[in-house]
């Protein structure tokens, strides 16, 4: 070990602190880079892996009834591989130990075996035994949130008769990786749940024997999927088809999709901004620590070391503490995925979902933080060494006193002589001053960041669950009823106003363009789904022509005025122009409104609806709903109050987590950058305060040279950084846009308050340690030094 590198230890543990608060810097950026990959990586590995080993189909269609020969036409479309017919329908479970009618769906499996596509991953249990048709299978997520055992018994309406189930397992299924039922954005696990049994008694009890109603397909390499598409629809539309789909419409995988979509552009946004902001810290940190030790890089050129050897000593310095703050990201990242996957396994069921920590992302991160280190270092470095030994060993010139003259005139009347001299260093060294009060303003977006997503969440839950949908419970049934019930529900005991829905599955069409979707019939004048427009103003629903969610009439290119064709994938299969006549903008998935008599009309049916939606008395909720059990055309419910419990349950989690860790991150980066700028001013400055000690300004007014300079960079950096992060979180917000969710740009006066405080509480905390620092300065050892 040469004198050089005895001076690397030696200086990383004289500088300890500002050691550690400079590998704090990186190990934000890199913890960010960590995490957000490695969630990505997570997703799409265990998507793949359920994807592949259950054979998930590629292709999806539903018919009304169909004969199984009809599989065999299937598989002479050309592109088509693998056809599987099944029975699946929906249905409906009854427990003793809760009123609500769960929504179910009930799927046949094979005489004997796994099915060809869509298999089942068994969690517990076993395959139910072909000779005893009352076994079934359900879904792990609602065994597990029902507590279900292999053994317990389970009651279910099929096609209005009640039968009793024993359940033998528990599995998972490609097709339900994201489970939910219409109209609850959210994963309901104990209010929904999937059944496998075996055809026979599928079949018998929905009259399909030597039928199917629902089938799934593979395709062939490089075949045409919008052809296959067109050739089931015309296949199966004489058996009441409602319309065949790739799997980039299938519900769960769509969801899973937007998931990953925004996964992948957050992975790139974020850890940029991260290593951005870290990279730049770095280099106004560590280039003013470099420059402060001049005088020691003048003193080993006249010593004979080449600038190359010295360029040397100090990349040295600044790789271990890159080193060292990559090594405090890599377990923090690898900490923080761990616990954002776990938080995923609520929303996603895989056999396998576990944060993915590559190889080569430890290399990229640490690449990328020396890589940044030492690029700051270098250019400090450089401008040192050009100097020659005599001149680099000298201070820095301070700013020339004929420039700021009119300092020294109203500060020997006006100013004390303490902020005259802070006033100086800011105005004679503006690039350093720009620089610092830049790194600054960067803490504070950071922080903001994790403070918007509780404003976002709240506007969310107030937009979607209080303006958009008023209604306190929605009840679908099993087919369309006559609005007559609507007199019937509401001459139920609890029911304060009902209103009737119909909900038609359809396929958007505009050029080449197509939407699969469902359009909504709402009643004119409706008070309980109340669409809105983007300043949260009521939109009164057209009387002809449709609405249109703004996400959708992206995604189809369309505006006000323009024409869309619209596909019935239901009934009698209409097709039909219609005009976008109005645009809503809605936060929780995307929609399609029309008023209730045109979607009547268009279905060439009578005044009917197939959901009803209820604002109810909570005092008389128990009532209600034993009485709603009873009607056996309710297929399912759902009660927003539930809505909210499980989103807060399963967002508010996640939310809270990644508050604390950007603001947490923003903290330490408000705290590393003022302590550093601070430290090195005194390290920079401490014969000047050292002689004012001496002539007789007392502590307080010597901290005052350091704390005023610090303190105007502080004044201007949180309003530019409150400025920078209302930029930043619309960038965020704009990239995470998906179709299942509109995470809106909003953020409350309150957050900037608290942000700005934070990062004023941290600079604060920096003032504090420094001021102990200049209490204690020792006066002699300080002058000795300068001679």
């Amino acid at each position: 070990m040469n004198v050089l590198d005895i001076k690397v230890l030696r200086d990383l543990w004289s500088m300890r602190l500002q050691v550690l608060s400079i590998a704090l810097l990186v190990a934000a950026g890199v913890a960010v880079f960590v995490m957000s990959l490695s969630n990505y990586l997570a997703l799409v590995g265990a998507m793949e892996a359920h994807y592949r080993n259950e054979r998930f189909a590629d292709v999806f269609a539903s018919i009304t009834r169909a004969p199984l020969v009809i599989v065999d036409r299937l598989r002479e479309i050309d592109g088509v591989g693998i056809v599987e017919p099944r029975v699946a329908k929906a249905v409906r479970v009854i427990r003793e130990d809760t009123n609500l009618p769960i929504s179910g769906r009930v799927i046949s499996l094979p005489a004997s075996g796994q099915p060809l596509l869509n298999r089942l991953h068994l969690v517990q249990g076993r395959w139910p035994d072909p000779l005893h048709p009352e076994e079934i299978i359900v879904n792990a997520a609602y065994a597990e949130a029902r507590a279900m055992r292999t053994g317990d018994t389970i009651d279910v309406v099929l096609n209005g008769r009640l039968q009793d189930f024993r359940v033998v397992g528990s599995a998972l299924s490609p097709e339900f990786v994201f489970a939910t039922r219409a109209a609850v954005p959210l994963p309901d696990d104990r209010n929904f749940v999937v059944l496998w049994a075996s055809e026979d008694a599928v079949a018998s009890a929905f009259d399909m024997q030597g039928a199917f109603n629902d089938v799934l397909m593979t395709l062939a390499p490089n075949a045409s999927v919008p052809h296959v598409l067109e050739e089931v629809d015309l296949l199966l539309a004489p058996y009441g088809g409602t319309g065949a789909y790739d799997r980039s419409d299938q519900p769960s995988h769509r969801f899973l999709k937007d998931e990953l979509a925004e996964q992948e552009t957050l992975s790139m946004v974020m850890p940029s901004v991260f290593f951005g902001i870290a990279a730049f810290l770095l280099n106004v940190v560590i280039g003013r620590m470099v420059e402060a030790q001049r005088g020691q890089i003048a003193s080993l050129k006249a010593l004979g070391f080449r600038n190359l050897t010295i360029a040397l000593h100090y990349f040295k310095l600044v790789s271990a503490i890159a080193l060292l703050g990559t090594a405090i990201g890599l377990a923090l990242g690898r900490w923080f995925a761990v616990g954002v996957v776990g938080a995923y396994r609520a929303f996603f069921r895989f056999p396998l979902l576990e944060a993915q920590l590559e190889p080569w992302l430890l290399v990229v991160a640490m690449l990328v933080s020396v890589a940044a280190a030492n690029l700051a270092a270098a250019t400090a470095v450089y401008r040192i060494a050009m100097l020659a030994p005599a001149e680099a060993m000298r201070p820095g010139t301070p700013p020339a006193l004929r420039t700021f003259g009119w300092l020294q005139t109203i500060g020997s009347k006006q100013i004390p002589l303490q902020y005259v001299m802070a006033a100086r260093t800011i105005l004679g060294r503006p690039l350093r001053t720009l620089l610092t009060t830049v790194g600054i303003a960067l803490a504070i977006p950071l922080v903001l960041f994790g403070l918007y997503w509780f404003d976002a969440i709240d506007h969310m839950i107030d937009v979607s669950f209080g303006r958009i949908e008023r209604g306190d419970a929605f009840i679908t049934f099993t087919e369309p009823v006559s609005a007559d019930a609507l007199y019937e529900l509401q001459a139920i005991p609890g029911v304060l106003k009902a209103e009737l829905q119909r909900v038609v599955p359809i396929r958007l069409r505009a050029g080449h363009r197509t939407y699969r979707t469902s359009v909504t019939g709402l009643e004119s004048g409706s008070e309980l789904k109340i669409p809105r427009d983007s300043a949260l103003q009521p939109i009164a629903v057209p009387s002809d022509g449709i609405m249109l969610s703004r996400t959708i009439a992206r995604q189809l290119d369309l505006d006000l005025g323009d024409s869309v064709t619209i596909e019935v994938l239901e009934g009698n299969r209409t097709v039909r122009d219609a005009a976008v006549r109005k645009i809503s903008d809605d936060i929780l998935g995307a929609s399609v409104t029309m008023e209730r008599t045109a979607l009547n009309r268009l279905m060439r049916e009578g005044d009917v609806g197939n959901v009803a939606t209820l604002r109810i008395d909570p005092r008389q909720s128990e009532l209600l709903w034993s009485s709603i059990r009873l009607m056996p055309k309710v297929e399912g419910s759902s009660v927003k109050a539930l809505w909210l419990a499980l989103f807060n349950e399963t967002i508010g989690g996640m939310v809270l987590v990644g508050a604390l860790i950007l603001a947490g991150f923003g903290m330490l980066i408000a705290i590393g950058v003022v302590y550093n700028s601070a430290r090195i001013a005194l390290q920079e400055r401490a014969w000047e305060l050292a002689s004012l000690r001496i002539v007789g300004l007392t502590r307080r007014e010597v901290s005052a040279v350091i704390f005023g300079e610090l303190a105007v960079e502080l004044i201007v950096a949180v309003p530019a950084g409150l400025l920078i992060g209302w930029y930043l979180i619309e960038l965020i917000a704009s990239a995470r846009a998906s179709e299942s969710f509109q995470i809106p740009a909003v953020i409350d006066p309150s957050s900037y308050a608290i942000a700005a405080l934070l990062v004023i509480g941290a600079a604060v905390t920096s003032f504090i340690a420094i001021r102990r620092r200049i209490d204690t300065l020792d006066l002699v050892a300080v002058l000795k030094a300068r001679d």
